[in-house]
């Protein structure tokens, strides 16, 4: 009877054992609920990444609608109007910093002059010695230009010598461009600008960076 008895119980204890790998492979090949929350999170992901780059369009477009222009305001003395107009639906603040708006943009060759008339392609501009200057960090608000949606703002510059070689310009007409790199814009008003952003003008991450170029102009002096 012992016998039969250890037999019946080996026999039942591999048909539970056997009962119970079924059990487990069954239960281990069944999705999850955690599985299945894994889909929707995944398709939130990819709509957060959509947005973002919307946003980053957005971003770039607010570079892309500041339009700069060049015109000239006098021609004696000889005077240029430098405009930076804000077409986004927004109000931008700009660095100034080696921007349209740096009262030192002529200085720091932002301006090109070159002879009306010539071909373009094989005239070089007139040469206008350039500088390079330190800037004190983080810039103070003097340093910050907001404009408006719809807004334009203007600096004049006056063209001297020995700034400009007013010598190669008298008696002639020349193609004027402004041209360049914003350092920073941040799509708000000046007093919305963190402290820790302005210690990263240039490179923080809530400003936008991005070329700029007005069209030609031509002027006579």
């Amino acid at each position: 009877m012992g016998g039969r008895e250890s037999v019946y119980s080996r026999r039942l204890l591999l048909i539970l054992l056997f009962a119970f790998a079924i059990l487990s492979f069954r239960y281990t090949t069944k999705p999850s609920s955690s599985s299945i929350i894994i889909i929707p999170s995944q398709v939130g992901d990819a709509d957060d990444n959509n947005k973002m780059a919307d946003l980053g369009e957005g971003d770039d477009n607010v570079i892309s609608k500041l339009k700069v222009s060049v015109r000239q305001v006098s021609a004696s003395p000889p005077k240029l109007g430098i405009a930076v107009t804000n077409t986004h639906s927004g109000a931008v603040t700009i660095l100034s910093w080696n921007s349209p708006l740096d009262p030192l943009a002529l200085q720091l060759g932002l301006v090109s002059f070159v002879p009306a008339g010539s071909d373009s392609s094989s005239e070089s501009p007139i040469h206008i010695p350039s500088i390079q200057i330190r800037r004190k960090m983080p810039p103070g608000p003097e340093s910050l230009i907001t404009v408006g949606a719809g807004q334009t703002k203007e600096q004049e510059l006056e063209l001297k010598a020995p700034i400009v070689p007013l010598e190669k310009l008298r008696g002639r007409r020349a193609s004027v461009v402004c041209e360049g790199e914003w350092i920073s814009v941040w799509p708000s008003e000046a007093d919305a600008i963190t402290k820790e952003s302005l210690e990263k003008a240039g490179a923080s991450e809530d400003a936008f960076r991005g070329r700029f170029k007005s069209e030609a102009v031509e002027i006579e002096i």
